[in-house]
């Protein structure tokens, strides 16, 4: 983290070789090079591989049928990118929320949907006046990505999406304390805000 979303050219993260259009061939690339760097042969991460079948299954997920199917792609694409920063790095990287989230309000607009701009202030009010109660509870790329939310889904959209987000939590905190005997520090909770976000758009 902390590098432009630009450039340079994409790197192994260990040799930081610069990398061939067919060493990024999704799927098969990391299948065929057995998991391994081609340059210094390190062995790589199979969240590589997980990333590239959920973004997969996302495209044959949305029916192109319209330019508003191509904008859900997108939102879910950035909120994926997002949920991925927030698992390994506990943070929602600003380079890539703030151009991403101005770019999804103006899609948003652009498709005569409504913002909801009352519901984000509030959101955003409430949130942070809940962190000044209880500090360190909420992460403040937390706060702005639910407030973001708020402002393109509304309150009612937002208040289901946060019960499915924080059920699943919920339940997954209960999972690795009575069963895995593990106590969780710090729950990276972008992603069950994604399964939240998938619910709201795929039932």
């Amino acid at each position: 983290m902390g590098g432009s979303i630009i450039s340079p050219a994409s790197q192994c993260v260990y040799c930081k070789t610069n990398l061939r259009f067919y060493d990024l061939l999704p799927i098969i690339s990391i299948i065929l090079l057995r998991f391994r760097c081609r340059y210094c042969h390190h062995r790589l991460s199979i969240s590589y591989l997980f990333s590239e079948l959920v973004c997969g299954l996302l495209f044959v997920a949305t029916t192109f049928t319209d330019w508003y199917s191509v904008y859900t792609l997108f939102f879910l694409l950035t909120t994926f990118t997002l949920t991925l920063t927030d698992i390994f790095y506990l943070i929602v990287e600003p380079k890539f929320f703030y151009p991403f989230g101005i770019l999804l309000c103006v899609c948003h607009y652009f498709f005569g949907l409504p913002l909801h701009m009352v519901t984000g202030i509030c959101v955003f009010i409430t949130l942070i006046s809940f962190t000044y109660v209880f500090p360190k509870s909420i992460g403040g790329g937390d706060i702005l990505l639910v407030s973001l939310w708020g402002v393109l889904l509304g309150n009612r959209a937002l208040i289901f999406l946060l019960f499915i987000a924080s059920s699943c939590a919920l339940l997954f905190l209960l999972f690795c304390h009575f069963f895995l005997n593990k106590k969780i520090q710090q729950l990276p909770f972008v992603p069950f805000l994604n399964i939240g976000l998938l619910c709201i758009i795929f039932i």
